[in-house]
């Protein structure tokens, strides 16, 4: 109704986005609560089109003098606009995939039940031990329609998820866990207590080591923090401005190992389905690397042939929100089995570029460092700080783990395994 109402106020072909956050929050620190509230926020953008002109404006304001202000506000830019490169998009109806939310998720987790979860985790950590973190309730929603859309043809997504994070404290050591997803039954809160506890307490008198190479195994969370730079590179407008170590077409070779393969996959059950990105195209599996070879860039309307990944309007390609990365054939306990001498990694922290062209990343390790020797976890190791080209740590990839573990990726749901890597540089 509003997408119809909206584009009857111009003259223009228009095309409507609408995406809406609501969130239950509960915060605790210093193993108490202390803080639960509701947050919402919906915002409505209008783009208009005349020939190869375009202009878009924003409004949270929805009521109907809001709206007949967000179409004089983009009428006026568009007529002052310049001539582009792109005509408007010509949007073909699509068929979504039926999706219900779990009912169970937003009655388990309202305020009271977020409230009783993080008291049992509390409960259950060893008498000197803390923990601080959020157990998140979100629903996300989002619509696509236009000028030419009847009711039936306008898209839209409604999306519960729960999301938590802790880190537990123990004599001034951290160890952190996560968990999230969209379906109740699949939650482990008291695990991820559990595990964030284990970590601090193992995380005692912890050793300063030197810089140098060392063999790592990562956890899933770290391992996910170093692909989501692939998938960063991967995307057809940083690839086009030169600011992707992808400048070439890297298909007939491999850039990878070839244990690794890299999908955005929004029908894998455990990821978040979403299925229409922000152009109104239908999402698609697509693998990004299969075996090393570089298959597939996430492209929108304006960089290239759409997959079904725009994130914007605005030509900024595409991003992943389902990324999935396929494991190996052994436990995450015999990469560290495998390894005589070097670090296991729970966490990154502070993860960014040191030289996208490159693939070279920089960061610091947090919540859980430890020291392996003879293939078992013997000590904690202090804060380190690792600068690493990509492209050289996974053709140093040596393991990965059967277990897959999903893990947050900025509010979306990714599947990783563990890995083990040698030669990662701690400078």
């Amino acid at each position: 109704m509003l997408i119809k109402k909206l584009t009857s106020y111009t003259k223009y072909y228009g095309v409507v986005n609408i995406r809406g956050e609501q969130q239950g929050v509960t915060r605790f620190a210093n193993s108490e609560i202390s803080q639960n509230i509701n947050q919402s926020d919906i915002s409505v953008s209008l783009t208009l089109h005349d020939g190869k002109k375009e202009a878009v404006c924003t409004t949270n304001v929805l009521d109907d003098d809001g709206l007949q202000q967000l179409a004089r506000d983009t009428e006026s830019l568009l007529e002052i606009s310049p001539e582009g490169d792109f005509d408007a998009n010509p949007w073909k109806k699509i068929t979504l995939p039926n999706y219900e939310n779990d009912a169970e998720l937003a009655v388990s987790y309202d305020a009271e039940g977020r409230v009783e979860a993080i008291k049992k985790g509390i409960s259950s950590l060893k008498a000197d031990c803390t923990a601080a973190g959020a157990l998140i309730l979100e629903k996300k929603i989002a619509a696509y329609g236009n000028s030419e859309s009847s009711e039936g043809d306008i898209l839209f997504a409604d999306l519960d998820n729960v999301q938590f994070n802790t880190v537990v404290t123990r004599n001034g050591a951290d160890g952190g866990a996560e968990c999230l997803s969209h379906r109740a039954g699949e939650l482990n809160i008291p695990g991820a207590f559990l595990k964030a506890n284990d970590r601090a307490i193992l995380g005692s008198d912890p050793v300063t080591l030197d810089g140098g190479e060392y063999t790592v195994v990562l956890s899933p969370q770290a391992l996910g923090d170093l692909v989501f730079y692939i998938t960063w590179s991967l995307n057809a407008k940083r690839i086009a401005d030169g600011m992707s170590f992808c400048v070439a077409d890297l298909t007939e070779s491999p850039a990878f190992g070839k244990n690794i393969s890299i999908y955005d996959d929004v029908n894998d059950p455990r990821v978040f389905p979403w299925y229409f990105d922000y152009e109104g195209y239908k999402r698609r599996p697509l693998p990004l690397v299969d075996k090393g070879v570089v298959k597939n860039i996430l492209c929108d309307t304006k960089t290239g042939s759409p997959t079904g990944h725009a994130y914007s309007n605005k030509g900024l390609g595409g991003a992943s929100l389902h990324t999935v990365m396929p494991g190996g054939g052994v436990p995450e306990k015999e990469l560290v089995r495998f390894t005589e001498r070097g670090l296991f990694i729970s966490e990154f922290h502070y993860t960014n570029f040191v030289n996208p062209r490159t693939l070279q990343v920089t960061g610091l390790t947090r919540n859980g460092t430890f020291l392996i020797e003879g293939g078992e976890i013997t000590r904690a190791v202090n804060t380190m700080r690792f600068t690493q080209n990509l492209l050289e740590a996974f053709n140093n990839v040596k393991a990965l783990s059967k277990d897959l573990v999903t893990i947050n990726n900025d509010g979306w749901a990714a599947v990783m395994p563990s890995a083990l890597i040698e030669r990662f540089c701690f400078p």
